[in-house]
């Protein structure tokens, strides 16, 4: 009789481990003359997103834009974020899907830990993964974005709407005076 190995591929969270858990970026006292990153991970209509985004945020504030790209399904290497430690802030767009709404979430954590606030725009069906990811990964206050889901599907004025939604979260997270 052959005998079986089980593995248990689960991870107990980093956070019940004080040593382990990470405090967010500063917050920002203002998003006006900052550098604002757009990231976003190629999924359907996750960059139309993001300069929606973007636009919505210049009607109150005055901001430079440096866009990249991340992988939807895998944490970026440290050395692959491209111009990233130039911006103040990151937008990660988008999470509409159980990978990468928990690499965003992770993603989103390694900027925190750069020392750059961070906003995933992420949907309620992937909240708990969202969650989970984040406390797993230590930095259990995280906060994102939620906007209604979907995303892939919708046509530009549903984006529209989607994006402002998105767009009024993001003071309250990046700024620390909200």
């Amino acid at each position: 009789m052959a005998l079986m190995t089980v593995l248990d591929p689960t991870q107990a969270p980093l956070a019940d481990d004080p040593s382990s858990t990470f405090a967010v970026a500063s917050r920002l006292d203002t998003l006006d003359g900052k550098t604002l990153g757009l990231w976003n991970n190629r999924k359907i209509n996750a960059a139309p997103l993001l300069e929606m985004i973007a636009q919505e945020l210049a009607k109150t504030y005055r901001v430079e834009l440096v866009r990249g790209i991340y992988d939807p399904g895998n944490l970026m290497p440290t050395d692959g974020w491209g111009e990233v430690d130039r911006c103040d802030a990151v937008i990660l767009a988008n999470g509409d899907c159980g990978a990468c709404s928990t690499s965003g979430i992770v993603n989103a954590i390694e900027l925190e830990k750069r020392g750059i606030p961070a906003v995933l725009v992420s949907t309620p069906p992937f909240t708990e993964a969202v969650q989970v990811s984040a406390s797993l990964r230590g930095m259990p206050a995280i906060r994102w974005a939620l906007i209604e889901h979907p995303v892939a599907s919708l046509d530009n004025d549903e984006l529209r709407d989607r994006a402002i939604a998105a767009a009024r979260q993001v003071p309250d997270i990046v700024l620390a005076s909200r």
